[in-house]
């Protein structure tokens, strides 16, 4: 990164919160003007999004039933059972309707890798990161409940959010392993699509999480990078022939994301990266600190806050053609 970023970098982080490194990493690859649009939009409070479970109710019966309550809807743009809330009388998180499973509040943002990764009834399907289970229950919905869709979820403490949810949105198709995804050879399968929300520094959920302005360091970067190439390597080398694993962040760090992907796909012309049908966000970055990455980064797909109006968000497709 060029030196005299650091005179700016710092400026503006002392203006809107955040640590230095961050700021200097966001003027790099995405230049002074688009920058400060992010952090002035950083500030503004996230809307409120819901995608309705078809496996319990049609998405105009919930409609219906929500403004009588005196909720108003939008339709989202990239989902056609979803809705942005623009008036809420009421807690969506108390109602009746939420409690039976009719809806699972959610970014826009978040709705979109299960669309992408488009799994059919009767194929085999592995979370490697489950809980909570916003995407989770996606899948199964997209599913049909028909098929194998195996959830694993290191964390235990995590596991209980995660069947609540499973059981709330009515999953009959599930199967879930506390395990590690590193591991992921263990279950000796084959898999037709792979789910990777990976953990990572969430640099993406400022909107969400103000807290995140300083609460992760170069060093969380570094391990959490190295993680992902783990779970990556991981997820591919249990991908069928022709299968497909999407890969995906709330974070808008290249080096959560495009340098992971450059890493672990180098030299493995196995795997290639697929085009994604419809243009959701901009294009990946193809060039990142003054170095050149793989043309084919362009196909995956980057969300940010003040082009987008959700979280910041990483999308990449990969499969597996030999």
């Amino acid at each position: 990164m060029s030196e005299d970023l650091g005179p700016k970098a710092e400026r503006l982080a002392q203006k809107y919160g955040y640590l230095p490194y961050m700021v200097e990493r966001y003027l790099s690859f995405l230049g002074a003007e688009e920058t400060l649009k992010m952090l002035e939009a950083n500030e503004k409070p996230l809307p409120s999004t819901l995608r309705v479970n078809s496996l319990k109710i049609e998405t105009d019966v919930l409609r219906k039933r929500l403004e009588k309550k005196g909720f108003k809807l939008e339709p989202l743009l990239w989902l056609d059972y979803g809705f942005r809330i623009l008036n809420e009388p009421l807690n969506l998180g108390s109602l009746h309707e939420f409690l039976q499973g009719h809806y699972y509040l959610q970014n826009v943002a978040s709705m979109l890798p299960p669309i992408i990764l488009n799994p059919r009834p009767g194929e085999t399907l592995v979370d490697m990161c489950a809980s909570p289970g916003g995407k989770s229950t996606h899948l199964a919905q997209i599913m049909e409940n028909q098929g194998r869709l195996i959830l694993i979820e290191k964390n235990r403490k995590r596991l209980r959010a995660l069947d609540l949810n499973l059981r709330r949105m009515g999953v009959q198709n599930s199967v879930l392993y506390h395990m590690d995804a590193i591991q992921l050879s263990k279950l000796k399968l084959k898999a037709d699509k792979i789910l990777l929300d990976t953990p990572c520094t969430g640099e993406g959920l400022i909107r969400e999480d103000l807290s995140r302005k300083i609460s992760r360091t170069p060093q969380d970067l570094e391990r959490l990078s190295q993680v992902q190439k783990e779970l990556l390597t991981a997820g591919l080398a249990e991908l069928k022939i022709g299968g497909k694993l999407l890969y995906c962040t709330c974070s808008i760090a290249p080096e959560e994301n495009e340098l992971v992907i450059q890493k672990v796909l180098k030299n493995k012309p196995q795997y290639q990266i697929s085009q994604i049908d419809k243009a959701y966000g901009v294009p990946g970055l193809t060039k990142v600190y003054g170095k050149s990455l793989i043309p084919e980064l362009k196909q995956s797909r980057r969300i940010y806050p003040h082009k987008h109006d959700t979280i910041g968000f990483f999308i990449c497709l990969v499969e597996k053609i030999k």
